[in-house]
């Protein structure tokens, strides 16, 4: 376990927030797509309590989490954390890396946009050049996160970003990602490597759906909750 301080803290979405971190000596190393496990310390640097959440920022970049706080003991705390206070990262790990597959297929629900931010934000800085669609379903407008970064990785033409909102009407896609909606948005998933991530009922759903539509379930992972 490594000691970071955290360095900016702003606020996405109602009761959700993201946290930037330095460390302070030891780095820890990770894929994008994986999570590491936020301690928190007491006052001789020992883990209180952890948790795992998906890492948001790209390998080499400043380490950042999305984080919904959600009432949990380390959430309540982490929401009364200030820039300079500090935590303890554990080294990173888990099956949903991105290794530089050149089609990807991407469906994330509410804060498990967060590995695919991860992902795409990895593969714009090494320039893999390749076919990447996310599908990104949340509730509203106001509880889009990285709304305008993602407006900005749909416009350079890059990456295909289709946000879907479940309870409000707007110019863009509504209701829950769907077996018809991935096949007007991506004729060839058959051909893809996808990556799920939310409400693990959800990404249970959209295999069934990916499976249906051709893709083998070697060429798809999730990582859910609930």
């Amino acid at each position: 376990m490594e000691r970071y301080k955290i360095s900016d803290i702003k606020a996405l979405a109602p009761l959700t927030n993201r946290y930037r971190l330095k460390p302070i000596e030891g780095e820890i190393e990770y894929i994008a797509g994986q999570f590491a496990f936020i301690h928190l310390l007491d006052e001789n640097n020992e883990s209180v309590v952890k948790r795992p959440y998906s890492i948001a920022s790209a390998p080499g970049d400043e380490l950042e989490f999305c984080i919904k706080i959600i009432g949990g003991e380390l959430t309540k705390k982490l929401d009364q954390m200030k820039v300079g206070d500090v935590v303890g990262i554990e080294q990173a790990g888990g099956h949903f890396a991105y290794n530089d597959e050149k089609k990807v297929g991407m469906i994330a629900g509410g804060t498990g946009i967060a590995p695919m931010m991860s992902i795409l934000r990895d593969a714009e800085k090494r320039n893999i050049e390749g076919e990447f669609t996310l599908f990104y379903s949340t509730r509203s407008k106001d509880f889009i996160l990285y709304r305008e970064e993602l407006e900005k990785f749909n416009k350079n033409g890059k990456f295909k970003i289709i946000i879907t909102l479940t309870r409000e009407d707007w110019e863009g896609e509504t209701g829950r990602v769907s077996k018809e909606m991935i096949e007007r948005h991506v004729p060839n998933a058959a051909d893809l490597n996808w990556w799920i991530c939310g409400p693990l009922s959800m990404a249970k759903e959209r295999k069934d759906e990916l499976v249906s539509l051709g893709a083998s379930p070697k060429q798809i992972k999730i990582e859910g909750w609930g």
